[in-house]
């Protein structure tokens, strides 16, 4: 006998897509305030500090768009658009 035994993977429900979805949107103009100020602090321009916080929030709404659509699965997905942006960023 094996001492490993099957590992389930939990799946969620619509139920609990929805609610994370919705929590994401919740948040977006959070993010978008708070990429703004970061920036600002740092001492970027007003316009500069605006690009981040657009870009923050795009980020923010495509995460909420990508699990609602593909779930817990999602996560998979950001790994990979994650090593995508690193290797455009070089």
């Amino acid at each position: 006998m094996s001492d490993q035994q099957p590992v389930r993977e939990q799946r969620d429900t619509p139920e609990q897509r929805r609610r994370i979805a919705t929590l994401l949107l919740k948040l977006s103009p959070l993010m978008f305030v708070l990429c703004y100020v970061l920036a600002a602090v740092q001492g970027a321009r007003w316009q500069d500090s605006l690009l981040v916080a657009v870009a923050g929030i795009f980020l923010c709404l495509g995460a909420a768009g990508l699990y609602a659509l593909r779930g817990s699965k999602s996560a998979d997905d950001l790994y990979w658009i994650n090593l995508l942006l690193r290797l455009l960023g070089r």
